[in-house]
């Protein structure tokens, strides 16, 4: 079922299907939430998961403004609040992925007692720096046309068939006036208090690096890479993700 919730002034999109425990599933950028049932998550999830699925401000179906101030964290991480009050909600599992990964994060941060476990695929919690701040903002200054926003996902191993429909579902400037926004806060895995798994594709920049597994083991997060998939693709592989994520899910949702 797909509805809609008003948060900060703006509308939101969002859908849900299952019953059992609640599970909030968090896209990435340029994505959108029918992702999560296109790619196979829902089928595999919603008979014992309530699925939550949110098209995050500026993307899919919500609504899309330009000012990158508001898609700072806490106002993004506020909108998720929103969500979770809207459905009822009051702990719940979050996966995020690539940057949904971030946003699955900072809600553990910012609110913990909302949050039971995280999952994060394709991007890790691991702080930022002015450096890094200061090439979101350029990267996301780039991207402002269709023609930018075509070349990006197209650098993310996109297939043709998904780089057709961000272009059809998105807004260029809204993407990056969202890419700007995010480079305010990068959340640290080291301030996740709840447990926490991550993933990516072993050939998405060559796996885990060495500071993301260091910083794995020092806060007891599983890490486990999706063999051969890209960045793109390991999010597509969704039996081969489901089978690694689900046992941590169970586990948790105890």
């Amino acid at each position: 079922m797909r509805s809609t919730i008003s948060s900060r002034g703006f509308k939101l999109s969002y859908r849900t299907a299952g019953a059992g425990r609640p599970l909030l599933l968090l896209h990435g950028w340029s994505q959108h939430a029918d992702e999560w049932w296109n790619a196979g998550y829902v089928d595999a999830l919603s008979d014992s998961y309530r699925i939550i699925a949110i098209d995050r401000l500026g993307h899919g179906e919500s609504d899309k403004p330009h000012d990158p101030v508001l898609y700072h964290e806490e106002h993004s991480v506020a909108d998720l609040v929103a969500l979770l009050d809207a459905e009822h909600v009051d702990r719940v599992l979050v996966w995020g992925y690539s940057m949904g990964a971030r946003y699955a994060a900072s809600l553990a941060i910012m609110h913990p007692e909302r949050v039971v476990a995280v999952v994060c695929g394709g991007r890790m919690p691991m702080g930022g720096t002015e450096a890094l701040r200061q090439e979101w903002i350029a990267g996301g200054t780039s991207m402002n046309t269709t023609e930018a926003l075509e070349a990006m996902l197209r650098g993310f191993d996109s297939t043709d068939e998904s780089v057709h429909d961000s272009l059809a579902r998105n807004d260029p400037q809204a993407l990056s006036a969202c890419w700007i926004g995010g480079a305010e806060y990068f959340p640290s895995g080291k301030d996740v208090k709840a447990p926490m798994l991550w993933y990516q594709g072993s050939n998405d920049l060559g796996g885990f690096s060495n500071p993301e597994l260091e910083l794995a083991q020092q806060v007891n997060a599983e890490t486990h890479l999706i063999d051969g998939a890209s960045h793109s693709s390991a999010f597509q592989r969704s039996a081969d993700v489901v089978r690694i994520v689900r046992p941590f899910l169970d586990k948790a949702a105890i």
